[in-house]
């Protein structure tokens, strides 16, 4: 893995970041997930535009020279792999404002994603979004249950709010298909406002309203999205085979024909 850490005036190579961060210290960062692919970065627009946007909800002053820099850092680091921009509190006290964030980059040489369908379970504890969604680092619940369900030989596992209603799943947003018609959940469910979730709203026609188990129970076909996987979609939930993957791999092929 190789990262960067902005200095003010451009990047710089670095392994870690101080121990004084509140990134670290109490995971205030904020972040998007991005896929470098053959000297470019996969829908930089969209990920600037959120990445700033939650910089503003939550009161981080960045610099954009530093997100927008963050592009050509990434295009011209010759991998491909999976990257991450993190924008955190720097330092401080928990109640301090936020006056100087740090920006951090990550890249990760990765493979691309040999699978083509997934299994999926249901996590039964209760999901807590963090700011209706914000893309945080408090990720310690997503990855708890996203180990359990590795150990239930499941890919992935949907995760469910306090009102009982489908959120995504642990790394990805989640679209069901019934009788020809595609669903996702709200946003105020608390589901994460991903790149890929709105290309999949962009390109066809989608339903967003609060799902419930019995939805995804019911669902002819299931699949998640994230700027990684891309489309990814559902062969068994809960070791029950779902339908032919029309719609998600149809979509998949959209995306990334090159897979």
């Amino acid at each position: 893995m190789t990262s960067w850490l902005w200095n003010g005036e451009s990047f710089e190579r670095t392994d870690s970041l101080p121990l004084s961060d509140r990134g670290f210290r109490y995971g205030m960062a904020l972040f998007e997930s991005l896929r470098v692919w053959d000297g470019a970065v996969d829908f930089w627009a969209p990920h600037q535009q959120r990445l700033l946007s939650a910089c503003a909800d939550r009161d981080f002053p960045v610099d954009e020279r530093s997100i927008s820099a963050a592009e050509d850092l990434l295009a011209g680091a010759g991998e491909n792999g999976f990257a991450r921009i993190y924008v955190t509190a720097g330092d401080g006290g928990p109640s301090s404002p936020v006056t100087q964030p740090r920006i951090f980059v990550m890249l990760e040489p990765r493979e691309p994603e040999r699978e083509t369908s997934w299994a999926l379970a249901f996590h039964e504890d209760t999901y807590h979004p963090v700011f209706s969604g914000l893309k945080t680092a408090n990720y310690w619940f997503n990855c708890d249950s996203l180990a359990q369900a590795r150990a239930r030989a499941a890919d992935e596992a949907l995760l469910f709010n306090d009102r009982a209603e489908l959120v995504s799943a642990c790394c990805a947003n989640v679209f069901v298909v019934r009788d020809g018609q595609i669903y996702t959940p709200t946003r105020s469910s608390g589901c994460r406002n991903g790149v890929i979730r709105e290309w999949v709203i962009n390109r066809r026609k989608v339903v967003e309203r609060r799902l419930r188990r019995e939805d995804a129970v019911n669902a002819d076909e299931i699949f998640l999205t994230n700027s990684w996987l891309g489309v990814m979609p559902i062969d068994t939930l809960e070791g029950r085979p779902l339908g032919l993957p029309a719609v998600g791999a149809k979509l998949a092929a959209e995306l990334r024909p090159e897979a």
